[in-house]
């Protein structure tokens, strides 16, 4: 009887010349919103007739020469420079969904990176507190807003005029209303 050989191929990221494998897949709630992203980006993209794709967790996102991410979103607006082995430039918004196994690396090492390399918005997503965190590029360093899902008891708990400011929804690229419902339903 002969053996099979097994070939393991796990992805890898490449940041300032030093490589991150990555994590196993994770769990099916962190593909929901990768999906659920992609979704409300594309249909926006084919409405308003952007020349733009949405990426789930599949490209290769080349950020010069000492570094390549497979962000969990993308959204590539210089169509031009997809190439074979991915995209070599600087999309236009990127997503990291946060897993347990992720969170330094997204949260900081990326953050730098996408900092560095001048990505104009960076969202952080984390599918366990609902709650999204908007980094927007500013005179080179991000700001950050953060927007949190409430269930029904948490948003009992606010005072009144909390009540009447809160929000589920926050604005993106090209006038982009989105509701964190739609995102973490």
């Amino acid at each position: 009887m002969s053996e099979a050989l097994f070939f393991e191929h796990p992805k890898e990221e490449k940041i300032n010349s030093e490589y991150f494998v990555m994590s196993p897949s994770a769990n099916p709630r962190h593909q929901e919103i990768i999906v659920n992203l992609t979704t409300i980006f594309n249909i926006h993209i084919k409405k308003n007739k952007k020349p733009c794709k949405v990426y789930g967790d599949g490209i290769d996102v080349h950020l010069g020469t000492d570094s390549y991410v497979i962000p969990d979103v993308s959204v590539i607006c210089d169509l031009e420079n997809i190439k074979p082995n991915g995209f070599h430039g600087i999309p236009k918004l990127i997503v990291e969904v946060l897993s347990p196994s992720s969170i330094t690396h997204d949260t900081e090492t990326k953050f730098n990176l996408y900092e560095k390399h001048g990505v104009s918005e960076f969202w952080l997503a984390d599918y366990n507190n609902c709650s999204l965190t908007q980094c927007i590029l500013e005179n080179g360093k991000y700001t950050k807003k953060m927007f949190v899902l409430l269930d029904e008891f948490e948003f009992e708990r606010l005072s009144e005029k909390e009540k009447k400011v809160y929000t589920t929804k926050f604005e993106t690229f090209d006038n982009l209303e989105i509701d964190l419902r739609d995102i973490f339903e």
